[in-house]
């Protein structure tokens, strides 16, 4: 029989001292969010792949992404 992903995010966030609360309010989501990461729903097929375009490219999941200043758009389309 073959290995089947189990998520950690409970046992990380309890290491870290953190509530589920907490930890969603860090991360921009709801508290049930938080709560069908840890129970396998939702999101673990997502954090499998992550986990996988990582080893694959031996890198971390910070280095996937990139910030880049906003530029905000005026809306006057007028020439000057």
């Amino acid at each position: 029989m073959g290995k089947i992903p189990v998520s950690k995010v409970a046992e990380l966030r309890r290491k870290a001292d953190l509530t589920q609360l907490e930890l969603a309010q860090a991360v921009g989501v709801t508290e049930s969010t938080i709560s069908n990461w840890e129970k396998g729903r939702n999101a673990l097929v997502w954090f499998e792949r992550v986990a996988r375009l990582c080893k694959t490219l031996e890198c971390s999941p910070e280095q996937l992404i990139d910030y880049v200043e906003a530029v905000q758009e005026t809306g006057d389309d007028s020439p000057d």
